[in-house]
């Protein structure tokens, strides 16, 4: 019998220099996923319009608590764009290449995408997106009232994620991390998820939303929802959004 996490572990070791291709000068990878053609771009407001009320780090950190109920709830367009913008928005462009966002990440690899189905969000369809860091955009991959209801399915979490105003999906293209890294961004990817998972958690908690992380899942289904490759972009976490109390 196999030992996978052993064997993952000791596969990851630092370093070896023979499986980083940044050395082996193989072409980079690109730093984010396209967008289809085909796909509505939407403009996120600015982050920095958002009002909250005052929170502490250690308000934030207070406020979640495990839940295994939401209320039905919606959230604004700001709401959004403050949360993924904590999550995966970017701070500095240097030289025009070297870029820093809110989360860390290993070597600046990001190799993170972020994904959501919109439930109840103010002033879009509710859809299936996608995040684009670098110009703080979302596209419109697809519009379809059942996402909400296949992802509850796909997640286990049906009544967390239908009742949701937004539930984000993050997925990994490994590459981007073991390019620079070698074998052992793949431990980073990993690493990185949680990163931008408590950044969600934190910043949430500053507009009164909770957080619901989800690490159960069929990744088939997912990979179907989301239409991803999966020779080369991963499912690797998910995370509903929403309240306990209704907002209205």
């Amino acid at each position: 019998m196999t030992n996978p996490g052993k064997e993952f572990m000791e596969n990851t070791s630092y370093p070896d220099f023979s499986t980083f291709d940044m050395i082996l000068r193989v072409p980079e990878p690109p730093p984010e996923n396209s967008v289809p053609e085909d796909a509505k771009i939407i403009k996120l407001p600015s982050p920095k319009r958002i009002k909250f009320p005052g929170f502490s780090a250690r308000d934030a950190l207070e406020h979640w608590e495990p839940v295994e109920f939401f209320s039905r709830s919606s959230m604004t367009l700001k709401e959004l764009s403050f949360l993924l913008w904590c999550m995966q928005g970017v701070k500095t462009v240097r030289d025009r290449e070297t870029v820093i966002r809110n989360v860390p990440s290993s070597g600046r690899r990001y190799p993170i995408n972020t994904y959501f189905v919109a439930g109840e969000v103010k002033g879009i369809p509710t859809g299936l997106y996608q995040y684009i860091p670098s110009k703080h955009q979302i596209a419109l991959l697809r519009e379809d009232s059942d996402l909400p209801f296949a992802l509850g399915t796909a997640s286990m979490n049906f009544k967390m994620i239908t009742r949701a105003p937004v539930s984000f999906i993050w997925t990994a293209v490994p590459y981007r991390s073991v390019w620079a890294l070698g074998n052992r961004g793949y431990r980073n990817v990993l690493i990185e998820a949680g990163h931008i998972c408590q950044a969600l958690i934190m910043a949430s908690a500053s507009i009164e939303y909770i957080v619901h992380p989800i690490d159960l899942f069929h990744d088939a289904m997912i990979i179907q929802l989301t239409g991803i490759d999966p020779e080369s972009e991963w499912p690797l976490y998910i995370a509903a959004v929403g309240k306990t109390v209704p907002d209205y």
